[in-house]
C-alpha cells in the first residue's frame, strides 16, 4: 500500500445499467465473429445462418446486440432495431423504421414496390400514424404475409446500398404470429439470397419458441447460448477498464469480486462501479471490495430484483417463494403447485403471468426456472 488514495467517481469506468455497454465486451468474442462473417456473406448472396442469443438477464444479451447492430451499419445495412413487448406492438416500431429508411432511400421501383407493401401492412395493423401516399396493389394477404413481405421487398430495395439487418431483443415475448412473420421474411430473403440477416436475443426459451412459430426455425440460426463469464474474462472485464486509467486491482480483490458477481456481467459491473467510489487503497484491496459489499447488495436488491418483481402481484409472488424454496431449478411445474397446495392447472394462470413479464420461463414441457440469476437467494425469508 501507499497510503490513502482517492479515485475520481467521473471518470469510474464501470457501467452497471439496463444493456448499458461495458467499457470492455469481453468473452464474446465468438458471437462477433459469427456475427461479422454472417453479415458479409450475405452482402455477396452466400448463404449464412442468422445469429440467435439466449439467456439469463444480466447476461450481456442486450450489450451484445447492440454491438451486433452497430457492427451492421458499419457494414452499410439499414439496422431495424425491435423490442419485443407483451403489452405493446413491436410491429409498429418496425413499420416507422421501415418508412423513415425508404424516405431516405433513392425512389426506384423496387423502393417505389417497398411503399406499396408498407401501405399495406400499415392499414392491416392499424398503425395510423405511418401514411404512404402511394396504391396498393391488388391481391394483399394476410398480415403474416404482408409483413414477410415486407422486410423482403425492403432488403430487395435496399440491396445495392447493403442490405437489411433486423435486431430483434426480448424476441421470446413476441405474439407468436408477428414472430412468425419475422422468421418467414428471413426464410424467403434466404431463398431470394437477399442481403437480409438477423440477430434475435431472449431467455433460454427463445428457440424452442422460434420452433414453435416455423418447424424450421433451428435450421436458421447460430445458437449462442450466453451464460456467465468464465474466471479469466470475468477478471478482464474488471481490470482492463481500470488499467486503461492507470489502476490495478490486487488478486484478493478480484477474487472476492468474481466469486461474489458469480460471473454475471450486470453484477460485475455493478461490484467493479461501486467498488471504485469508495476505494481508498492503491491497488485496490479486498478491504475496498468489502467496504463496497453493503451498497452493492443494496442496489443490487433494490435494482435488479426488488424492480423486477415490483409489479408482480402477491400471488405470484407466493409462487415465486414456493419456487425459490426448491433451489435454483429448473423444477417441475407440478412440484411448485404442490409446494402451494394446488395442482398444476390451478397455478396455470399465475405461471403464464409470470412468463408473460419475463420474471420465470420454461426451459422444456412441464418445466420451470428463474429468468434472473440468483433470484432464488434473494426471495428467501428474511432478504426480499
Amino acid at each position: 500500500m501507499s497510503g490513502e488514495v482517492s479515485y475520481d467517481a467521473v471518470a469510474n469506468p464501470y457501467a452497471p445499467g439496463a444493456g448499458t455497454p461495458p467499457p470492455s465486451l469481453v468473452g464474446r468474442d465468438g458471437e462477433l465473429e459469427a456475427a461479422q462473417v454472417a453479415l458479409a456473406r450475405a452482402q455477396v448472396a452466400r448463404s449464412s445462418q442468422h445469429l440467435l442469443l439466449q439467456g439469463l438477464r444480466g447476461v450481456g444479451k442486450t450489450v451484445l446486440l447492440g454491438s451486433i447492430g452497430a457492427m451492421a451499419e458499419r457494414a452499410g445495412y439499414a439496422v431495424l432495431r425491435v423490442e419485443g413487448d407483451p403489452r405493446g406492438d413491436a410491429v409498429a416500431s418496425l413499420l416507422r423504421q421501415t418508412r423513415r429508411i425508404l424516405d431516405d432511400a433513392q425512389p426506384t421501383p423496387k423502393v417505389r414496390r417497398a411503399l406499396q407493401v408498407l401501405k399495406s401492412v400499415s392499414v392491416s395493423m392499424g398503425v395510423a400514424d405511418v401514411k404512404v401516399e402511394v396504391e396498393r396493389p391488388v391481391g394483399a394477404g394476410a398480415v403474416a404475409d404482408d409483413l414477410a413481405e415486407l422486410l423482403v421487398e425492403l432488403a430487395s430495395a435496399m440491396a445495392d446500398s447493403g442490405g437489411v439487418a433486423l435486431v430483434v431483443d426480448e424476441a421470446q415475448v413476441l405474439p407468436l404470429e408477428q414472430l412468425a412473420a419475422l422468421l418467414g421474411a428471413l426464410h424467403a430473403g434466404g431463398q431470394r439470397q437477399l442481403p437480409l440477416w438477423a440477430a434475435m436475443a431472449g431467455l433460454p426459451n427463445l428457440l424452442g419458441r422460434a420452433a414453435k412459430a416455423k418447424t424450421y426455425a433451428e435450421r436458421m440460426f447460430t445458437v449462442a447460448e450466453l451464460g456467465p463469464l468464465d474466471d479469466q474474462p470475468s477478471r478482464d472485464a474488471l481490470r482492463q477498464p481500470a488499467a486503461e486509467l492507470g489502476v490495478t486491482f490486487s488478486a484478493p480483490a478480484l477474487d472476492m469480486i468474481v466469486t461474489r458477481s458469480a460471473g454475471y456481467p450486470y453484477f460485475l459491473q455493478s461490484w467493479g462501479y461501486h467498488t471504485w467510489n469508495v476505494a481508498r487503497d492503491d491497488p485496490i484491496s479486498k478491504r475496498d471490495v468489502t467496504r463496497a459489499a453493503p451498497t452493492v447488495s443494496r442496489v443490487l436488491d433494490d435494482g435488479f430484483f426488488a424492480a423486477r418483481i415490483a409489479r408482480v402481484p402477491e400471488s405470484e409472488r407466493r409462487y415465486l417463494r414456493a419456487l425459490a424454496a426448491l433451489g435454483p431449478g429448473p423444477h417441475a411445474s407440478r412440484a411448485v403447485a404442490e409446494a402451494l397446495g394446488s395442482t398444476t392447472p390451478g397455478v396455470g394462470a399465475l405461471r403464464d403471468r409470470l412468463i408473460a413479464d419475463g420474471v420465470i420461463f420454461s426451459p422444456a414441457y412441464g418445466q420451470v426456472a428463474f429468468a434472473l440469476p440468483l433470484l432464488d437467494e434473494y426471495l428467501q425469508p428474511g432478504r426480499s
